[in-house]
């Protein structure tokens, strides 16, 4: 099949290529017009921007399928932006992929659709809700666009939602954790008996290189969270060890690192640096989040092979 990939550049995308081309596709890649290109073999590179209505005139014509995976996420984004990509730039994608007769359209979004319920079982049926996250309210609108495109039957689409995606190539989830341990300047935000959001980024491939051909999937929402995955005390003592440090033992209360972040977001704001702590961060360790993954265990017979414990295992082995 012919598959063009948006964000091709980026963590998963980088990934993802070269195993749609293990797999027996023909890769096109979609990249900014300044932006370097990965040492790919057999990649049909094409340059534009999806912020931009015209952008892409003509860039998915002979193409079966998109997997769109370009999107405005990390600290700091603001709402026009996200705005300009998440939103606009996915109406962009999508009007093409209808005009060039691409049908199977895989969209990456993000558990932050549901808005962070907390403490509760939060499967794919779970009401989608506004928080004012630039981030998360911008996928909830994406999807939106998308979903009323395949319901006038103008897309096959699949659309899943991650949780924290870690492994090989990413720059924020273990290497921060690493760094704090290695200053002295971890802490365990409240009891740490919550498990880790995390999934790992091969599994993720794997996942969107079945899912692209299983027609199983066509209409069907994931979630793709690893349920075997382990606390946060757990994950940061299997870190340290791993690093040669030893484990924080300073517990935070959630409360006050909220407010702690606060002030840090403030004066990172005021100075231009990125803070070393976000309410973002707190939230995701200091409360308790389930999304469920039985909808693909049950309908796509789909289990991830890499839980966190080993995860962490090889990123340092390879560190």
């Amino acid at each position: 099949m012919r598959v063009f990939v948006t964000g091709a550049s980026g963590f998963v995308g980088k990934r993802l290529v070269p195993r749609l081309q293990t797999d027996g596709h023909a890769v096109t890649a979609l990249l900014l017009p300044t932006e370097a290109e990965p040492a790919w073999r057999d990649v049909r590179v094409v340059r534009g921007d999806i912020t931009v209505a015209t952008g892409l005139a003509g860039a998915l014509d002979g193409q079966g399928a998109v997997i769109h995976l370009a999107g405005a996420v990390g600290y700091g984004q603001t709402l026009e932006r996200c705005n300009a990509v998440n939103r606009d730039g996915t109406r962009h994608v999508a009007d093409e992929a209808v005009r060039a007769g691409a049908r199977r359209f895989l969209h990456m979004s993000s558990v932050s659709v549901y808005g962070r319920p907390v403490g509760v079982t939060v499967t794919e049926d779970f009401p989608l809700r506004k928080i004012n996250d630039p981030y998360g309210d911008t996928k909830i609108d994406a999807e939106q666009i998308v979903t009323a495109l395949a319901a006038a039957g103008n897309l096959d689409l699949t659309i899943v939602r991650p949780t924290v995606i870690y492994g090989p190539g990413d720059d924020k989830f273990l290497p921060k954790l690493a760094e704090n341990l290695r200053a002295g300047r971890a802490r365990i935000i409240g009891p740490g008996t919550n498990i880790v959001d995390a999934f790992h980024v091969d599994d993720a491939v794997d996942f969107l290189a079945r899912v692209l051909v299983d027609p199983r999937a066509v209409g069907g929402v994931y979630n793709l969270s690893n349920p075997n995955n382990p606390t946060w005390n757990e994950l940061i003592a299997l870190a340290a060890a791993a690093i040669g440090v030893p484990p924080p033992r300073q517990h935070v209360p959630f409360p006050l690192a909220w407010c702690l972040a606060a002030a840090m977001e403030a004066v990172g704001w005021a100075t231009g640096k990125p803070p070393q702590l976000t309410r973002y961060a707190v939230r995701v360790v200091g409360k308790p989040y389930f999304y469920s993954f039985d909808r693909a265990r049950r309908d796509l017979g789909y289990e991830p092979t890499i839980d966190l414990r080993e995860g962490v295992r090889r990123f340092f082995a390879g560190s």
